[in-house]
């Protein structure tokens, strides 16, 4: 009876509430999927497309196919959807889509005829040339460091490339692409055609009748052919550069000189019936030697290039009888905005524009440089300090340097080394130093450290070491100049103010008062001029700039015996950024600097001070700015760094004979 009971009670339980393992039989039965698939249109041509629409029910996964493979449609696809494929076979060709689902699997078909069209050329007419030109040149990004790639910024990077793409409609692709001379013309030599694409560089100008023939890839195959003309012009005809004056040299002084060509096709020839005595011209476009003869010679360059194209002009060459060579040895650093000081010994102190580095120029030692020091201090990177040489044969090095600069050193001849000195205050650089005659010397405006043009001034004495403040100028200034008069006083002239605006201002300081006081305007706003003091006690003043971009070709004079500025002679060339040096004979001779064009010149000219008028003299070796000049004990000028036309901070140096 037991037994009876369990089984009752265990029955009663699957009744009411099933049993685990089975469910009913509504729960069992699931829908069979359906597919849709259409296409359209049904007949197409091989190489257009054709779109299939299809759609399905309770399905969830689709499969692709289609018969042959070449009708371009397989592999997994979403339940609904639409797809344009090009089918590549001609005939028919059937697409079929199996979707499957929990009630099982269906599947779609379509299918559509295929015909081969007929075979046309369809791309425009080859376009014309220039030889010695990439044929049809477009740029493409590339790859920094690969083979012909240049970037424009790190990562912004193009290249050239030659080609011009045929294209055809109907037949069978592939397709295969010649070209032939036509009509008995030749093929326009440098220019080949390979998979459609024509490319290279032509050689040869001239009109060439090419036949362009395609064949597909049908079994026999179908071809076609168009006729075109590609004429090749002749590249631009070459035309001397006349945008740098000829270098002036000098008689008995080694001269070269190279001329440039703005445009044409290397190779080139260049040839004239004469040169001037001593000098001879390449065939590559160097004028050279060693001239014989002073004088102003007119040179008749013609400039040929490699297709028989050529450009004549003349060009005066002038040979004077004072010039510059270079200096045996280079500087051992590159420098520029540097210092270069005539010691008592007769050679020349380097400093600055190349960190702590110092060398001494030896004149008697063959021209050549060796090193000195080092300085305890940077006083360079584009912010000039100033070197003066002190009564007692030391040479003081105060401020400058990128950071800005309060420290002064002392520079000992006899040693060799430098001491540190007093510091200024406050902190400058662009300023100016003059030695008066009461053995201090002035140290006059400049930058502060907010790169703010300064007004105050300090006074240095050797004898403390010291740097004392003295009275401030009427203006704030920098790029100006400080010169000392035969009367005691030290003229400061024009120059930039706290606003960035040039300055015709001008004050004079008198070292027994301590004070400054307005003198006479100058004629002309300027800054970064020079400013000489000549034998008849008049200041000349010289160039700069009254905007920052173009130079000035103005001069005054500053009389101290009426104080005022007058104008006098023209410069040949503005310039601004150059030197001038007193020379023995009384003479001023300014070289290098910057006008509009914001190249570097080496060109060269004197002042003379009776009749007041500039005249060119022999031209340096090197177009440069911001360099400097030093007048040597036997009368020669050395020129020293600078930046030459290329940007390059520059190490040579050259003299002035």
């Amino acid at each position: 009876m037991k037994v009876i009971a369990l089984f009752v009670i265990a029955g009663s339980v699957c009744l009411f509430n099933g049993c685990g393992g089975g469910s009913s039989p509504q729960a069992r039965v699931q829908p069979a999927p359906s597919v849709t698939l259409s296409a359209a249109p049904t007949s197409f041509v091989v190489g257009q497309s054709v779109t299939l629409t299809w759609s399905s029910t309770n399905a969830t996964s689709c499969n692709a196919s289609s018969n042959p493979a070449e009708g371009d449609w397989s592999g997994i696809e979403p339940t609904t959807g639409s797809q344009a494929v090009v089918p590549g076979a001609a005939g028919a060709v059937s697409y079929t889509l199996q979707c499957t689902g929990a009630g099982g699997s269906a599947s779609g078909a379509a299918s559509v005829t295929g015909t081969i069209g007929p075979l046309t050329i369809t791309s425009s007419a080859p376009p014309d040339g220039t030889a010695g030109q990439l044929y049809n040149a477009h740029s493409v990004r590339c790859v920094r460091g690969s083979p012909g790639c240049h970037c424009i910024f790190f990562n912004i990077c193009f290249r050239f490339i030659s080609s011009f793409p045929f294209s055809a409609s109907g037949g069978l692709t592939p397709y295969t692409w010649n070209w032939a001379a036509d009509a008995g013309s030749s093929l326009p030599a440098g220019l080949t055609v390979t998979n459609g694409i024509i490319a290279g560089t032509p050689t040869t100008p001239g009109a060439y009748k090419v036949l362009v023939t395609v064949a597909d890839s049908e079994s026999p195959t179908i071809s076609t052919s168009a006729h075109y003309t590609i004429t090749i012009q002749k590249p631009p005809p070459p035309i001397i550069s006349t945008d740098q004056p000829v270098a002036a040299g000098a008689i008995h002084l080694p001269y070269s000189f190279s001329f440039l060509v703005s445009q044409g096709t290397a190779p080139f020839t260049w040839s004239a019936p004469s040169t001037p005595p001593g000098l001879s011209l390449s065939t590559d476009g160097v004028l050279s030697g060693t001239p014989t003869a002073t004088g102003s010679f007119t040179l008749s360059l013609t400039l040929a290039d490699s297709f028989s194209q050529s450009d004549t002009h003349d060009f005066e060459v002038d040979i004077f009888a004072h010039g510059f060579e270079a200096t045996t040895g280079a500087m051992h650093d590159a420098r520029f905005e540097h210092t270069a000081t005539l010691l008592s010994t007769g050679n020349v102190l380097v400093a600055g524009g190349a960190g702590t580095a110092a060398e001494l120029f030896d004149p008697a030692a063959g021209g050549s440089f060796s090193a000195t020091g080092p300085m305890a201090s940077s006083h360079d990177d584009g912010a000039t300090g100033t070197a003066l040489l002190t009564p007692d044969h030391r040479v003081l090095i105060a401020g400058g340097a990128a950071v800005f600069a309060a420290s002064a050193e002392l520079f000992d001849p006899a040693s060799g080394t430098f001491t540190t000195t007093g510091s200024m205050s406050p902190i400058r650089q662009h300023h100016t130093a003059t030695l008066l005659p009461n053995g201090k010397i002035l140290v006059a405006g400049g930058l502060d450290t907010d790169g703010i043009a300064s007004n105050s001034a300090d006074l240095y004495d050797p004898a403390t070491g010291k740097f004392t403040a003295t009275g401030n100028m009427n203006n704030a200034r920098w790029f100006h100049t400080a010169t000392l008069l035969s009367n005691g006083l030290v003229l400061i002239a024009g120059g930039e103010d706290a606003n960035g605006q040039p300055l015709a201002s001008a004050e004079l300081y008198d070292p027994i008062a301590g004070t400054f006081t307005a003198t006479d305007d100058l004629q002309t706003a300027r800054f970064s001029h020079t400013a000489t003091l000549l034998g008849n006690h008049k200041v000349l003043i010289v160039g700069g700039t009254g905007d920052g971009a173009n130079g000035l070709t103005s001069a005054e004079l500053y009389d101290p015996t009426n104080a005022t500025f007058t104008a006098t002679g023209t410069l040949k060339v503005a310039r601004y950024l150059h030197t001038a040096t007193l020379l023995n004979d009384g003479t001023v001779l300014v070289t290098g600097g910057q006008s509009a064009s914001q190249i570097p010149l080496a060109s060269a000219e004197v002042f003379h001070p009776s009749p007041e008028t500039f005249s060119f003299t022999g031209s340096m070796l090197t177009g440069r700015i911001q360099h400097v000049a030093t007048l040597l004990n036997d009368g020669s000028v050395l020129v020293t760094g600078g930046i030459d036309t290329e940007g390059n901070v520059l190490a040579n140096a050259e003299r002035y004979h």
